[in-house]
């Protein structure tokens, strides 16, 4: 049994396997950019509404200690 470039084959119980195809490897390596792009979005996402929520947070109470209104009257 030879053994072809592309081919695994079976001697004597080991498996020999050839080289990983150059490209393979590419695309393994844009899958995991892209999924890290995906994770630093998200985190991105979540400190903006982070962010957007202590402002409203912020001017809420703002404008209840200048409110010329009392509560209760």
């Amino acid at each position: 049994m030879a053994a072809d470039a592309g081919h695994r084959s079976v001697s004597a119980g080991v498996y020999s396997r050839a080289a990983e195809v150059p490209y393979a490897k590419e695309r393994r390596g844009r899958a995991v950019k892209k999924l890290l792009l995906v994770a630093l979005a998200a985190i991105g996402g979540l400190l903006v509404y982070r962010q957007i929520q202590a402002d409203r947070a912020e001017q809420d109470l703002w404008t209840e200690a200048t409110d010329s209104v009392p509560t209760g009257s």
